[in-house]
């Protein structure tokens, strides 16, 4: 049996995570008064995804953006966030010049930090079984497909 394409994760927050490198939290509408961040992140999304129909979807139910800078000030990283109860992390993604610097795993640990602070019960994600590693380190379990 090939193995499934994406695993499915989920985390109950415990703890605060502080990030290594500074990330800004933001409401979606503090997010959407930074226009050229707004316009990275699209352009980020444009050429790392396979549709923009998705983003678009999901973008509807988007409460909160994870968002690093770079030293020049220009957005390179963002995680959105959906938050009915629990958190579903929907987008990770990262400036191609910026990989490899823990900007990933700072966002990430401000939206479990986050998540923690505000009592959210649990934090949900959908990623690539080889990015399994990054996720059990913040607490996330896999959950594995029936056989």
């Amino acid at each position: 049996m090939a193995p499934s394409a994406e695993l499915h994760y989920y985390c109950r927050p415990v703890r605060e995570r502080p990030p290594l490198l500074p990330v800004e939290f933001l409401a979606v509408p503090e997010f959407l008064a930074d226009e050229p961040a707004c316009k990275h992140l699209w352009d980020l999304v444009s050429t790392q995804f396979r549709t923009r129909s998705k983003f678009l979807a999901v973008w509807a139910g988007v409460r909160f953006v994870c968002l690093h800078r770079a030293a020049d000030g220009s957005a390179d990283g963002f995680l959105l966030v959906t938050a009915p109860v629990n958190w579903q992390i929907d987008y990770v993604v990262v400036r191609p010049d910026a990989r490899g610097q823990g900007v990933a795993n700072a966002l990430l640990a401000e939206a479990v930090t986050q998540a923690f602070r505000r009592g959210v019960p649990y934090v949900m994600l959908t990623s690539k079984p080889e990015l399994r590693p990054m996720y059990e380190g913040f607490g996330f379990v896999a959950i594995e497909p029936p056989k």
